[in-house]
């Protein structure tokens, strides 16, 4: 039987086969960016946890070694890249007011220790915060050197 050019081919044209094998392709290449993608958020999710984690320990060894200053920048260099509860955030806060504080800069460890007050009297070392509150602000001459929880 032979095929006329009024009657149906038999199978796909040629045209039709190269579009389905290219838009196969795009589709395998989309969905192997997407996995590549997904796979490096989740890891770099952890690497980015290693690398806070990193920051608070070098803050750590550099205050141990009396570097405050250091070892200040590498604490806000944690608060600011971390996503932590208020309880670790008031602990870090409140070590570096204490930094500021022994390099006599009250009015920066004031800052620094009113954010660790906001965590209130769940705060474990709260009466030793309140204490450096008051003399910071005595050291400032306040005319109150009370400390300012209105609670």
């Amino acid at each position: 039987m032979e095929l006329t050019s009024n009657s149906p081919k038999a199978g796909l044209s040629n045209k039709i086969k190269v579009s389905i094998i290219i838009l196969t392709f795009i589709t395998l290449c989309a969905l192997g960016v997407l996995f590549l993608k997904i796979a490096y958020s989740v890891s770099s999710a952890d690497k980015n946890f290693d690398n806070q984690k990193y920051l608070h320990n070098i803050g750590d060894k550099l205050k141990n070694n009396g570097l405050n200053e250091q070892a200040i920048d590498q604490y806000i260099k944690y608060l600011d890249k971390a996503k932590t509860d208020a309880l670790t955030r008031s602990t870090v806060a409140h070590t570096v007011g204490e930094l500021y504080m022994e390099l006599n800069n009250c009015g920066e460890a004031l800052v620094w220790l009113f954010q660790a007050e906001t965590i209130g009297p769940a705060y474990q070392r709260a009466d030793e915060l309140k204490t450096h509150i008051d003399i910071c602000l005595i050291q400032i001459r306040s005319p109150e050197p009370k400390n300012l929880i209105t609670r």
